[in-house]
């Protein structure tokens, strides 16, 4: 009887054939397959805090700085119309066409209450016309927009282009009486013309609605007397004339800060609908076409309103010589828990005190 049996099965394996299986490595595309998606993120996140840091040291340690002397020509070409600039160090080259010089003197009108200074004596530029591939590219461009405006939003402050319509912000024909001057300097003589006769027979102040001081003044009141500088036309100034009157009673306020808003036709100022406030940049930055209409006309009435209101903020006390945003019409006085910016609201009074003492000659100490 034949008692248990156990069979027996006998493989011979080759050493060589174990050893390279345990050198060989799994390639890395299957070995990131085989991760988890939770290892996957927390790796992808080292990778991109990683890559982070070493742009961020390596734009740190990068100084560049420019040699003058290995610009070419073609580059400064480009920067400029006239090369000598880069010969001279970048210093100021007086261009026979177009930069003028400094006047050393400047006009002292006594208001019969104290002196009023209104600037350097006037000396007229004059523009060519585009003469350079850029220029002209630009003139093509600013005809293509005219070209839109004038289809389909003429005589109305600003062109829709998509829908192509027109909105209204204040019915002034806002984008005709802005572009005045550039269409001068442009030496666009058909436009020029076009925007002239609308402004002669069309641009009336007697409307019945309220309109921004600010706004009005930078773009209405200093397109007319941009204008009427560069073309001597006294219909502009004229023009001029009539808005600065209408705008004069924002600044009959108990403490001659100006309010925000006002009714052209009234001539009712008041403050805006959201705020019992006036912005600290809107009252500070008017002072440039005030002061030139009064040049202008030699009647100093608009330069005093605005006088007063630079000499009174100058008086506020401010913290480290940083205003508040916005300022109270009646009281005078900076809003307690206004913010404190060097953005909207309160960056242009910083712009403009720099503005105003260069436009008297560097006369005038705020």
């Amino acid at each position: 009887m034949i008692g248990h049996m156990r069979d027996h099965v006998a493989v011979n394996l080759s050493t060589e054939s174990l050893l390279e299986n345990k050198k060989r490595t799994k390639s890395l595309r299957r070995q990131w397959n085989e991760l988890s998606r939770c290892q996957k993120s927390i790796f992808c996140t080292i990778a991109f805090i990683l890559f982070t840091f070493l742009y961020v040291l390596c734009r740190g340690e990068t100084k560049i700085t420019p040699n003058l002397h290995e610009i070419s020509a073609d580059t400064l070409k480009n920067i400029g119309n006239d090369p000598r600039e880069a010969e001279q160090g970048f210093n100021e080259v007086v261009n026979e066409n177009q930069v003028l010089e400094e006047p050393a003197g400047v006009e002292v009108v006594n208001s019969g209450q104290k002196d009023q200074v209104l600037g350097p004596p006037r000396v007229e530029p004059k523009f060519t016309g585009p003469t350079t591939a850029r220029q002209r590219a630009v003139v093509n461009a600013f005809k293509h927009a005219w070209k839109g405006y004038k289809q389909f939003a003429w005589g109305h402050d600003h062109l829709k282009p998509i829908s192509e319509g027109y909105e209204d912000w204040f019915g002034l024909g806002l984008s005709i009486v802005d572009s005045l001057d550039t269409i001068f300097i442009m030496g666009l003589k058909e436009e020029y013309r076009e925007a002239r006769d609308w402004v002669d027979k069309h641009l009336h102040f007697n409307i019945n609605r309220d309109v921004n001081l600010f706004e009005v003044t930078i773009r209405i009141l200093g397109g007319l007397l941009s204008i009427y500088h560069l073309s001597k036309d006294e219909m502009f100034l004229t023009k001029a004339i009539e808005l600065g009157d209408r705008l004069l009673p924002c600044f009959e306020s108990d403490s001659g800060i100006p309010f925000s808003d006002i009714n052209l036709s009234t001539k009712r100022a008041h403050a805006p609908k959201w705020s019992p406030d006036s912005s600290t940049s809107e009252v500070t930055t008017i002072q440039l076409e005030f002061r030139d209409l009064s040049g202008a006309t030699g009647d100093p009435k608009y330069e005093n309103a605005v006088d007063k209101v630079s000499r009174h903020i100058h008086k506020l006390e401010k913290m480290d010589g940083l205003v508040p945003i916005f300022i109270n019409a009646n009281s005078g006085q900076f809003r307690s828990y206004a913010t404190i910016t060097l953005g909207a609201r309160g960056d242009s009074y910083y712009e403009y005190l720099l503005k105003q003492w260069v436009q008297t000659g560097k006369a005038i100490d705020l």
